[in-house]
């Protein structure tokens, strides 16, 4: 079954002790990024993340000399921090470096391909997804609509963010889909953001969207 990851934009304690108390009987995975990790709430973020065992994913979209990306890597490390993510674009030695830090505590690195805002092109990321491969990632950052093929032609593990209760509300995402309709299409974590922490009711969100993601042939 697929993994619930919710997106943490959030940038003040109030709102991160909120949703964390609403969301945490239904989710896998949550998501930390520059807007969190920017904010006054960034260490305590990853300090409260760690103590509570929940795994932590790490969407920095590293691109930056290997030094400077192997060093972030195994700060965050200091957390329970098991996914990160680095672009593909920045190059073979980059990522190769990534993958190997991350290796060094039970890590994974996730290969950027494009970003949810732009317009997709298939061979691009099909193209991207296996220079990744080659490089030693075992996941990849992608639309749900890629995931099967990228599974059946390479056997990597997808992560798809974006993800909407109505496939019509894309928001800045090109390409959108539902909890189960991701399911469907095989991705492996499904990352939610803005339909949990902009609801008034988080937690009805999160139990609807974990139902979706268990009962995806319904």
């Amino acid at each position: 079954m697929a993994l619930f990851c919710v997106a943490l934009d959030i940038d003040n304690r109030e709102k991160f002790d909120f949703i964390l108390a609403e969301t945490i009987s239904f989710v896998d995975v949550y998501k930390v990024g520059p807007i969190i990790m920017s904010s006054s709430c960034g260490l305590i973020s990853l300090e409260t993340l760690t103590q509570l065992r929940k795994d932590i994913f790490v969407d920095m979209k590293f691109f930056d000399i290997p030094s400077v990306v192997c060093r972030a890597i195994r700060n965050f490390c200091r957390f329970n921090s098991k996914f990160f993510t680095v672009h593909i674009s920045a190059g073979e030695k980059v990522f190769r470096s990534a993958v190997e830090e991350a290796n060094k505590f039970g890590a994974n690195i996730a290969g950027v391909t494009l970003l949810t805002s732009s317009e997709y092109d298939e061979g691009v990321i099909l193209n991207m997804s296996e220079k990744a491969k080659l490089w030693g990632a075992s996941w990849i950052v992608c639309p749900p609509l890629f995931a099967r093929k990228i599974k059946e032609n390479l056997g990597m593990k997808i992560i798809s963010p974006g993800i909407r209760l109505d496939e019509n509300e894309k928001d800045d995402h090109s390409l959108s889909l539902t909890p189960r309709e991701a399911a469907k299409h095989g991705v492996d974590m499904i990352v939610v953001g803005r339909p949990v922490i902009l609801s008034e009711n988080p937690n009805l969100v999160a139990q609807k969207i974990r139902n979706e993601i268990q009962h995806k042939e319904l």
